[in-house]
């Protein structure tokens, strides 16, 4: 059980952005983890845990990332993360697909819903689904809880591919699109009721989650054709 990060926590992933060498890790690894690998997991557990009480129906599996980055990517870096994150799916998004997710890294904690490896084609779908009934997704996004600390994240396109209001612009403009918050939690992450605020904060994501399924439903590009 989720029993909350502690300030070694957060300390160690700044160590870690300093000293980004496998010699050090494996000296510290155990460290690593009891104080991030393994209440990081419980986190993921708790809130997944959490979202199957809020939504019976929505089965969202988590998973949690690997503290290693992928050594084909490197470019000049470290070959480990500063961060961690997991995310909440269901079965069939397979990592790529809509998702719920939640990190932390050296500058505190970001959360959301997100559809970041989307192509061209499910793009194309989403904006349809909107032409489709542009009202329906007006409200869904006045219905997501806003604050100081929320945003969209995403690369705009360069040539927009339509207009419609400052509701829906910002997000039919967008090549990749999530939606979240930044340090929503403040010291709650140093708690054990942050798996609480979290599902709470992700089940008033969940209309438009809902919709981001419904554009990967339709489309024909899963994992196992791209």
């Amino acid at each position: 059980m989720f029993q909350g990060f502690s300030q070694r926590s957060v300390d160690f992933l700044w160590e870690l952005s300093l000293n980004n060498e496998r010699p050090w890790f494996l000296e510290h690894k155990e460290e690593f983890l009891e104080v991030l690998d393994r209440p990081f997991r419980e986190l993921a557990g708790d809130t997944a845990a959490r979202m199957k009480k809020l939504w019976p129906q929505g089965d969202l599996v988590p998973q949690v990332s690997r503290i290693y980055r992928d050594a084909r990517r490197l470019y000049g870096r470290g070959p480990y993360k500063d961060h961690l994150w997991f995310s909440l799916q269901q079965e069939d998004a397979r990592n790529r697909g809509p998702m719920l997710w939640f990190e932390l890294g050296l500058e505190g904690t970001s959360h959301g819903l997100g559809f970041w490896d989307r192509t061209a084609g499910q793009a194309e779908l989403f904006r349809q689904q909107i032409d489709r009934d542009p009202e329906r997704f007006r409200q869904l996004v006045r219905g997501i809880p806003q604050g100081e600390r929320s945003r969209l994240w995403g690369d705009v396109y360069k040539r927009p591919k339509g207009h419609y209001d400052e509701i829906i612009d910002p997000w039919y403009n967008r090549r990749q699109l999530s939606v979240g918050y930044e340090n929503l939690f403040g010291q709650e992450i140093f708690s054990p009721r942050l798996s609480e605020l979290l599902a709470k904060s992700f089940a008033g994501l969940l209309p438009m989650y809902q919709f981001f399924q419904e554009v990967w439903q339709s489309s024909d590009e899963k994992p196992d054709q791209l």
